[in-house]
């Protein structure tokens, strides 16, 4: 039977390897031994040293779509498939027409700059872990940036437009941490009609609208970096977030037309001090037809000293393309002061009645304004207009093909 094939089988094994048995036993008491002197002269316990066998080997297949089972081969050619796309698509996003450079370069240079020095861990800039997040995307390529600059991290784009979305989907689809909604932000979970045709729909036409809070602290998940661009709601998509903020705290970027509502823009800006938070104007033009609009990068003032040690920021600093934005209780100068201050209602660059009018701080206007006695700023002028730093990058990038084609001497 198989019971007395077995019992004869354990019989033979304790008769003839009881010597064996010894002599492993010797072997693994003198091998012990200098195992655990090995552990000591790199001050680790065995139990440590287990735990984080055991932990890599969990990270490594929970890391591998193949599974366990996947070779190192195939991992490696997993890797360099995933490579190729983000490869791809950067090569798309600075070629393409329009670059993702060319309607905002100081903030797409920033943005692209800050990730990687954060990525490499001598900067604490962006918190280490939390999802980024391009909201009002319009044709994706800013979410597509932080997708290929931080492959490691999910990277969540939305637009009311379905349009847009499948547009996005067409082009940065193949990104693998890319994750494309349909829909808007506010300060409430709901339903919301395009009013005009900035939302690239039909007028009238109804898409969801979440909160930042519902779609990241309401779920266990963290932000990380936003980019905020949803046609002058910015103030009720913060108040919409500020338990994702308060947990998070993530760097974000808000666009404002400084002088379209002085009222808006004043509350915006005490409510983001108020947050724990300071506003630094990118200084270039991010809007058409008025001259004043800006993105702002809001920064944790808790991350204030981090900031001297970001080359990115140094140069942005040092060229004078960024400055620090105090807001009325802080007794000094404002972003009416400092940003386009000819653009007010009334003023040099915007005569009249009308804050909305096309002439209203307009391109012709602002450029008259800057060539008059004493209104030249310290910065590249081009970055005042909406045309001309265009053509300007234009140029740029024809020189470089040209040079491209120069042969040696």
């Amino acid at each position: 039977s198989r019971r007395h094939r077995t019992y004869n089988l354990d019989t033979l094994i304790m008769t003839y390897t009881r010597p064996m048995n010894i002599l492993l036993l010797g072997l693994s008491f003198y091998f012990g031994s200098q195992f655990t002197i090995w552990l000591s002269i790199r001050n680790e316990s065995p139990s440590s040293y287990l735990a984080s066998k055991e932990d890599s080997l969990h990270r490594s297949d929970s890391d591998n779509l193949e599974g366990p089972s996947t070779t190192r081969k195939d991992t490696n050619r997993n890797n360099a498939a995933v490579n190729s796309v983000l490869r791809k698509v950067d090569r798309l996003l600075h070629s393409q027409v329009a670059a993702v450079f060319e309607h905002e370069t100081l903030l797409g240079t920033l943005l692209g700059s800050l990730i990687r020095e954060s990525n490499s861990g001598l900067v604490d800039l962006i918190p280490s872990e939390g999802y980024f997040l391009d909201a009002g995307m319009q044709f994706g390529e800013f979410g597509a940036h932080m997708a290929v600059n931080a492959p490691e991290r999910k990277v969540m784009m939305l637009d009311p437009s379905p349009k847009n979305v499948e547009l996005a989907k067409e082009r940065y689809g193949a990104l693998p941490n890319l994750e494309i909604l349909q829909g808007g932000l506010g300060d409430k979970v709901g339903v919301m009609k395009a009013r005009d045709a900035t939302f690239e729909m039909q007028v009238g036409a109804e898409f969801p609208l979440y909160t930042i809070d519902s779609l990241f602290y309401e779920k266990g998940k963290k932000l990380a970096f936003a980019h905020l661009d949803v046609e002058g709601l910015e103030l009720d998509v913060l108040k919409g977030a500020i338990q994702t903020i308060r947990q998070s705290k993530p760097i974000f970027t808000t666009e404002v037309r400084v002088y379209k509502d002085v009222a808006y823009t004043d509350e915006l800006m005490n409510f983001i001090f108020d947050l724990g938070y300071d506003s630094y104007v990118i200084n270039e033009v991010c809007g058409y037809p008025h001259m004043d609009y800006r993105n702002l990068l809001n920064i944790p003032r808790s991350m204030s000293l981090e900031l001297m040690h970001s080359d990115t920021f140094n140069l942005l600093d040092a060229t004078k393309s960024i400055f620090r934005l105090p807001v009325r209780k802080e007794d000094q100068k404002t972003i009416f002061d400092l940003v386009m201050p000819c653009c007010a209602l009334g003023g040099e660059c915007c005569p009249g009645d009308d804050i909305n009018d096309k002439s209203c701080c307009s391109e012709e206007r602002v450029k008259k304004w800057l060539d008059g006695n004493g209104n030249k700023p310290d910065v590249n002028l081009n970055y005042y207009t909406w045309k001309e730093p265009r053509k300007s990058f234009g140029r740029f990038r024809y020189r470089l093909r040209q040079r491209h084609g120069v042969q040696p001497q």
